[in-house]
Protein backbone atom coordinates (compact mmCIF):
# COMPACT_ATOMS: atom_id res chain seq x y z
CA UNK A 1 0.00 0.00 0.00
CA UNK A 2 1.50 3.40 -0.93
CA UNK A 3 2.31 5.90 1.78
CA UNK A 4 -0.11 8.80 1.81
CA UNK A 5 1.67 12.11 2.08
CA UNK A 6 -0.04 15.38 2.87
CA UNK A 7 1.38 17.66 0.18
CA UNK A 8 0.89 20.89 2.10
CA UNK A 9 2.47 19.49 5.27
CA UNK A 10 5.46 18.12 3.38
CA UNK A 11 5.92 21.37 1.48
CA UNK A 12 5.70 23.33 4.76
CA UNK A 13 8.35 21.03 6.28
CA UNK A 14 10.70 21.71 3.37
CA UNK A 15 10.13 25.46 3.68
CA UNK A 16 10.66 25.37 7.45
CA UNK A 17 13.93 23.52 7.02
CA UNK A 18 15.07 25.95 4.33
CA UNK A 19 14.14 28.83 6.64
CA UNK A 20 16.34 27.41 9.39
CA UNK A 21 19.23 26.84 7.01
CA UNK A 22 19.00 30.40 5.65
CA UNK A 23 18.93 31.75 9.22
CA UNK A 24 22.01 29.67 10.09
CA UNK A 25 24.09 29.97 6.92
CA UNK A 26 22.58 32.52 4.58
CA UNK A 27 21.26 32.18 1.05
CA UNK A 28 24.32 31.39 -0.99
CA UNK A 29 25.34 28.31 0.97
CA UNK A 30 21.91 26.75 0.62
CA UNK A 31 21.44 23.85 -1.82
CA UNK A 32 18.58 21.46 -2.53
CA UNK A 33 20.86 18.67 -1.30
CA UNK A 34 21.33 20.34 2.10
CA UNK A 35 17.62 21.03 2.43
CA UNK A 36 16.75 17.46 1.52
CA UNK A 37 19.26 16.04 4.00
CA UNK A 38 18.01 18.30 6.78
CA UNK A 39 14.37 17.48 5.98
CA UNK A 40 15.11 13.76 5.78
CA UNK A 41 14.03 13.38 2.17
CA UNK A 42 15.50 13.20 -1.31
CA UNK A 43 16.35 16.11 -3.58
CA UNK A 44 13.65 14.89 -5.95
CA UNK A 45 11.05 15.56 -3.25
CA UNK A 46 12.37 19.10 -2.75
CA UNK A 47 12.35 19.72 -6.50
CA UNK A 48 8.83 18.23 -6.69
CA UNK A 49 7.54 21.11 -4.55
CA UNK A 50 9.82 23.84 -5.91
CA UNK A 51 10.95 24.22 -9.51
CA UNK A 52 14.25 25.79 -8.52
CA UNK A 53 16.22 27.22 -5.64
CA UNK A 54 14.97 30.77 -6.22
CA UNK A 55 11.34 29.68 -5.97
CA UNK A 56 12.05 28.02 -2.62
CA UNK A 57 14.04 31.00 -1.37
CA UNK A 58 11.28 33.41 -2.31
CA UNK A 59 8.84 31.28 -0.32
CA UNK A 60 11.21 31.40 2.68
CA UNK A 61 11.25 35.21 2.42
CA UNK A 62 7.45 35.30 2.35
CA UNK A 63 7.31 33.01 5.38
CA UNK A 64 9.61 35.36 7.32
CA UNK A 65 7.19 38.20 6.65
CA UNK A 66 4.16 36.07 7.52
CA UNK A 67 5.68 34.86 10.80
CA UNK A 68 6.48 38.38 12.01
CA UNK A 69 3.00 39.63 11.11
CA UNK A 70 1.38 36.65 12.84
CA UNK A 71 3.42 37.23 16.02
CA UNK A 72 2.52 40.90 16.34
CA UNK A 73 -1.15 40.32 15.46
CA UNK A 74 -1.41 37.51 17.97
CA UNK A 75 0.04 39.69 20.70
CA UNK A 76 -2.30 42.57 19.88
CA UNK A 77 -5.37 40.30 19.72
CA UNK A 78 -4.44 38.92 23.16
CA UNK A 79 -4.67 42.45 24.52
CA UNK A 80 -0.94 42.95 25.04
CA UNK A 81 0.37 46.48 25.43
CA UNK A 82 2.10 48.11 22.45
CA UNK A 83 5.65 47.61 23.78
CA UNK A 84 5.08 43.85 24.13
CA UNK A 85 3.56 43.68 20.64
CA UNK A 86 6.57 45.32 19.04
CA UNK A 87 9.07 43.46 21.21
CA UNK A 88 7.81 40.21 19.70
CA UNK A 89 9.15 41.22 16.27
CA UNK A 90 12.40 42.80 17.47
CA UNK A 91 15.45 40.51 17.71
CA UNK A 92 15.10 39.81 21.42
CA UNK A 93 13.96 36.18 21.47
CA UNK A 94 15.41 33.32 19.45
CA UNK A 95 12.48 33.15 17.01
CA UNK A 96 12.62 36.86 16.17
CA UNK A 97 16.42 36.78 15.92
CA UNK A 98 16.18 34.01 13.30
CA UNK A 99 13.55 36.01 11.44
CA UNK A 100 15.86 39.03 11.31
CA UNK A 101 18.73 36.90 10.00
CA UNK A 102 16.47 35.64 7.23
CA UNK A 103 15.31 39.18 6.40
CA UNK A 104 18.90 40.41 6.26
CA UNK A 105 19.80 37.57 3.92
CA UNK A 106 17.08 38.67 1.50
CA UNK A 107 16.86 42.46 1.65
CA UNK A 108 19.76 42.95 -0.73
CA UNK A 109 17.80 40.98 -3.33
CA UNK A 110 14.95 43.48 -3.10
CA UNK A 111 17.13 46.00 -4.93
CA UNK A 112 17.97 43.55 -7.71
CA UNK A 113 14.93 41.37 -8.22
CA UNK A 114 11.47 42.85 -8.92
CA UNK A 115 9.69 39.95 -7.19
CA UNK A 116 11.61 40.53 -3.95
CA UNK A 117 11.09 44.28 -4.29
CA UNK A 118 7.35 43.76 -4.64
CA UNK A 119 7.24 41.35 -1.67
CA UNK A 120 9.20 43.84 0.47
CA UNK A 121 6.83 46.63 -0.56
CA UNK A 122 3.78 44.47 0.16
CA UNK A 123 5.12 43.50 3.60
CA UNK A 124 5.87 47.15 4.42
CA UNK A 125 2.35 48.19 3.39
CA UNK A 126 0.83 45.47 5.58
CA UNK A 127 3.01 46.55 8.50
CA UNK A 128 2.04 50.20 8.05
CA UNK A 129 -1.65 49.30 7.95
CA UNK A 130 -1.31 47.22 11.10
CA UNK A 131 0.70 49.93 12.87
CA UNK A 132 -1.89 52.56 11.88
CA UNK A 133 -4.68 50.45 13.34
CA UNK A 134 -2.73 49.78 16.53
CA UNK A 135 -1.80 53.46 16.96
CA UNK A 136 -5.33 54.71 16.33
CA UNK A 137 -6.75 52.24 18.82
CA UNK A 138 -4.08 52.85 21.49
CA UNK A 139 -3.85 56.62 21.26
CA UNK A 140 -7.45 57.26 20.34
CA UNK A 141 -6.30 59.32 17.36
CA UNK A 142 -8.62 60.15 14.49
CA UNK A 143 -6.45 62.42 12.34
CA UNK A 144 -5.36 60.18 9.45
CA UNK A 145 -2.24 62.25 8.67
CA UNK A 146 -1.12 62.13 12.29
CA UNK A 147 -1.72 58.38 12.48
CA UNK A 148 0.16 57.79 9.23
CA UNK A 149 3.15 59.86 10.36
CA UNK A 150 3.29 58.02 13.70
CA UNK A 151 3.11 54.64 11.92
CA UNK A 152 5.93 55.61 9.55
CA UNK A 153 8.08 56.87 12.42
CA UNK A 154 7.43 53.64 14.28
CA UNK A 155 8.25 51.38 11.33
CA UNK A 156 11.51 53.30 10.86
CA UNK A 157 12.32 52.97 14.57
CA UNK A 158 11.57 49.23 14.59
CA UNK A 159 13.74 48.68 11.50
CA UNK A 160 16.57 50.77 12.93
CA UNK A 161 16.52 49.09 16.32
CA UNK A 162 16.32 45.66 14.71
CA UNK A 163 19.21 46.29 12.33
CA UNK A 164 21.44 47.75 15.02
CA UNK A 165 20.64 44.83 17.33
CA UNK A 166 21.58 42.38 14.56
CA UNK A 167 24.85 44.08 13.67
CA UNK A 168 25.94 44.99 17.20
CA UNK A 169 24.23 42.50 19.52
CA UNK A 170 26.63 43.15 22.40
CA UNK A 171 25.75 46.85 22.29
CA UNK A 172 22.02 46.09 21.92
CA UNK A 173 21.07 43.58 24.62
CA UNK A 174 17.33 43.06 25.27
CA UNK A 175 17.17 45.73 27.99
CA UNK A 176 18.57 48.37 25.60
CA UNK A 177 16.19 47.31 22.81
CA UNK A 178 13.28 47.68 25.23
CA UNK A 179 14.58 51.00 26.56
CA UNK A 180 14.93 52.54 23.08
CA UNK A 181 11.57 51.14 21.93
CA UNK A 182 9.92 52.55 25.04
CA UNK A 183 11.48 55.98 24.43
CA UNK A 184 10.28 55.93 20.80
CA UNK A 185 6.75 54.95 21.80
CA UNK A 186 6.75 57.69 24.44
CA UNK A 187 7.94 60.29 21.93
CA UNK A 188 5.00 59.30 19.74
CA UNK A 189 2.56 59.63 22.64
CA UNK A 190 2.03 55.87 22.66
CA UNK A 191 3.41 54.95 26.08
CA UNK A 192 1.06 52.58 27.87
Amino acid sequence: MPIIVNREERRAEVVAMAFELVADRGIEALTFREIAAAAGCSTSIVSHYFGNKNELLFTVYQVANQRATARIQSMRESGAALPACFETILPIGAEAQRNWRVWLAFWARAHLDPAYFEERRRAAELSLALYREMIARSAGLEDEAQIDLAARRLIAAIAGIGLEACFAPDDWPPHRIREVLSAELESLGLAE
